[in-house]
């Protein structure tokens, strides 16, 4: 005789209604902030769905937990996972192979890019910022977490990866105020594009960038 799983069995994965109500109403600061990029390379990749069971297995579970199942899958089906594919293979290969090849170079000041193109909603974004987040884990887990280009006595942010997303009418001016915005630097209203330029290369430089992620957003 088979025996029926038990219900422990078939909400296995299911958080508490306290935990569902606290990521439902929990709020994650903006992605083009260091803060908020910090946010999403910690928590990327853990909200989970519950595991999918069938209508008969659903009217097994207690009409409390009912309610907790429908409200967890609904929350995890708008924020659906990553969904791994050939193409968000071969881009995050690219992507680690040139900046792997970029942080060895010593004194070519030029150093290549990736351009990632396609229509709307088709991944680019979460493909690009998923290569992006496993960089800079191991290039902190090598250097320690610190930055091996810091000054003595200075306490900058270490920022091994910048992601700004600026519309696609940007200005050189305006691409300048997004990238000091990720680090709500100060920025002179009256600043002239040159100025801007060398404050962007400043901070580029003083908070230890290695992978500047621009993502021009195709609609308004």
């Amino acid at each position: 005789m088979t025996r029926a799983p038990s219900h422990d069995a078939l909400l296995g994965g299911l958080p508490s209604r306290a935990r569902i109500a606290e990521l439902i109403l929990s709020s994650h600061p903006p992605r083009d902030t260091y803060v908020g990029w910090q946010h999403y390379r910690a928590h990327c990749g853990l909200l989970v769905p519950a595991p999918a069971i069938s209508s008969q297995q659903w009217s097994r579970i207690p009409a409390s937990r009912q309610y907790d199942y429908d409200l967890y899958r609904e929350l995890t089906n708008a924020n659906l996972p990553l969904q791994v594919t050939s193409m968000h293979d071969k881009v995050g290969k690219l992507i680690r192979r040139r900046l792997s090849g970029n942080t060895r170079k010593k004194d070519d000041p030029t150093r290549a890019g990736v351009m990632v193109g396609g229509w709307g909603n088709y991944g680019k974004t979460a493909s690009v910022c998923a290569a992006g987040a496993v960089f800079e884990d191991q290039w902190l887990k090598l250097h320690g977490s610190l930055n091996p280009g810091s000054l003595p006595g200075t306490r900058d942010l270490h920022a091994p990866v910048v992601y700004v997303s600026t519309p696609v009418t940007a200005t050189p001016k305006s691409l300048c105020a997004s990238i000091l915005g990720f680090f709500r630097a100060p920025i002179r209203k009256a600043a002239a594009l040159p100025e801007l330029v060398r404050q962007v290369a400043d901070s580029i430089h003083d908070h230890g960038v290695k992978a500047l992620i621009l993502d021009f957003t195709d609609r308004p």
